[in-house]
């Protein structure tokens, strides 16, 4: 693993255990085993470390639930892999720190504006690997779907919440599931 590859994965572990509040170069560069100059080397502000976090958690994450829709391409699988990534946290946390810090530094709305237009055209890709309609308006219902969950339950972070990402995430996929195909999942 390069030196980029572990401030990521550092960055992505301590978001994931800690929070938004422990994304800072300091606490990444230890956590990596680096100087904190190395880190800002590849990183010279917080809100670029943010944004290369948030890339490569949503990098992995496209590339996980392809994968495992490869193996398995059936909207059930899609709902169980972003239910779990939800639940974990990682994206939505990462993008919520990336929507604070653009208030103080506006310049990241840009690089944001990018990146969410990058993720809605892989929602599309996933949704028709899944069978499911892939239109432009479907990939926005189920990315602000989805992003809606995420945020409640990261605010909650009960099993209520959790349950709640998995039950709405399923219900929006058999939204968008053709008309025969969910009539026959619900037997008629």
């Amino acid at each position: 693993m390069n030196v980029k590859e572990s401030i990521l994965v550092a960055g992505m572990t301590l978001l994931k255990q800690k929070g938004i509040a422990a994304l800072t170069q300091p606490q990444v560069a230890k956590a990596a085993g680096i100087k904190q100059s190395h880190l800002t080397y590849y990183f010279p502000t917080r809100a670029k470390l943010l944004l290369g976090i948030a890339e490569e958690s949503i990098r992995a994450t496209m590339a996980e639930l392809a994968a495992r829709l490869a193996e398995k391409p059936q909207h059930a699988t899609l709902a169980a892999t972003v239910a779990e990534v939800m639940i974990a946290g990682v994206p939505p946390r990462v993008i919520i720190g990336l929507i604070v810090a653009a208030d103080a530094d506006p310049e990241i709305r840009k690089p944001l504006r990018r990146l969410i237009k990058h993720i809605r055209g892989q929602v599309q890709a996933l949704l028709a690997k899944a069978g499911l309609d892939a239109s432009t308006e479907a990939a926005l219902l189920f990315h602000a779907t989805v992003v809606g969950l995420a945020v409640m339950h990261q605010a909650r972070m009960n099993p209520e919440s959790g349950r709640e990402v998995r039950d709405g995430v399923a219900a929006m996929l058999r939204l968008l599931a053709p008309l025969n195909q969910d009539r026959a999942m619900r037997g008629l």
